[in-house]
């Protein structure tokens, strides 16, 4: 990775903060074209966490390669990068954004000559980029791009699909390649209208739990068959895993099925099942359901959405 004179300061820096750290220490160079250059990912790091054990964590894991603070040293941090992510808690992002040590930082940086607004880029759940915007004074706006970014819980094996907002109006090109080529370093990207996040939330953010809950099922049923538990877990997994692989190289989920099934063969006996219970309707259902829950959680009134919704059905 080439000196870029960069650095990336990540605010609240848990698992999703540390996997992406993680992804960017072991990013190899990409050839750059005159039609398609690649911007130059950061080469300076700066992570601040809030306790003390997580300090020590991150300390140890890290070592020399990246500068770690405690929270305190957030306006410090922030000054001191060109890019800054919000990885912290969403509950944080009000205190972290109407705090004025962090206004005075985030209209500078240190050492840095570019004429572009700093880059903030969040990936705070619920938090819309007008939401966020909202909490800076009018005088820091200006000063600040804005990117919100969704990636899920496979980027700590760099398997995520991360969608990244593309910004309404003032879209600053380099800011956008920039952001799409940090999180290529933990798995895909795609490039996501507004009125859509809520729909990858779920999509891309609720499907593992989702699959878990099917994964699951399978190997409950195979057990109660007299399958070994880990032994079914493990042939699940790698199906799961293939099945995948066949549908991101362009298999259609539909040819999927007719090609696993035959007339009167086992397959097809447990898909009518599946029908008979409505599957398909119940799990687009859910999907539904779930993208109301998040377009009603980032209007952020702190009532419990899902305790409080009626109807919908």
């Amino acid at each position: 990775m080439s000196t870029s004179d960069q650095t990336l300061a990540i605010i609240g820096c848990g698992k999703m903060g540390t996997a992406i750290l993680n992804g960017l220490l072991h990013a190899q160079p990409t050839p750059t074209t005159t039609d398609s250059p690649n911007p130059s990912l950061p080469d300076t790091f700066i992570a601040t966490v809030r306790s003390p054990a997580s300090l020590e964590a991150l300390k140890a894991q890290f070592a020399s390669k990246v500068t770690i603070a405690s929270s305190s040293s957030n306006p410090s941090a922030i000054g001191n990068a060109t890019t800054v992510l919000l990885a912290c808690d969403p509950a944080d992002i009000p205190s972290l954004l109407t705090d004025p040590d962090i206004h005075a930082t985030l209209s500078y940086t240190s050492n840095n000559t570019s004429p572009l607004p700093k880059l903030l880029i969040s990936i705070a759940a619920g938090w819309t980029v007008s939401a966020l915007t909202a909490l800076l004074p009018e005088t820091v706006q200006s000063r600040v791009h804005i990117i919100r970014a969704l990636p899920n819980i496979a980027a700590q094996i760099s398997q995520s699909i991360t969608a990244i907002e593309i910004p309404a109006q003032g879209v600053i090109q380099e800011h956008l390649d920039l952001t799409e080529a940090i999180f290529k370093q933990i798995g895909r990207t795609v490039r996501v209208k507004p009125e859509q996040m809520d729909t990858f939330t779920v999509l891309g953010g609720s499907t593992p739990a989702f699959v878990g809950v099917f994964a699951e099922a399978l190997v409950d049923g195979a057990v109660a068959m007299g399958f070994g538990r880990e032994e079914a877990r493990m042939v699940v997994a790698q199906v799961l895993r293939g099945t995948g692989d066949l549908l991101l190289g362009g298999e259609h989920p539909a040819l999927l099925k007719d090609r696993g099934t035959s007339p009167g063969g086992c397959t097809m006996g447990g898909l009518m099942v599946l029908e008979e219970g409505g599957f398909r309707g119940l799990v687009a259902r859910a999907v539904r359901e779930g993208v109301t829950v998040a377009g009603e959680m980032g209007k952020g009134d702190g009532g419990l959405v899902n305790g409080t919704r009626r109807g919908g059905r």
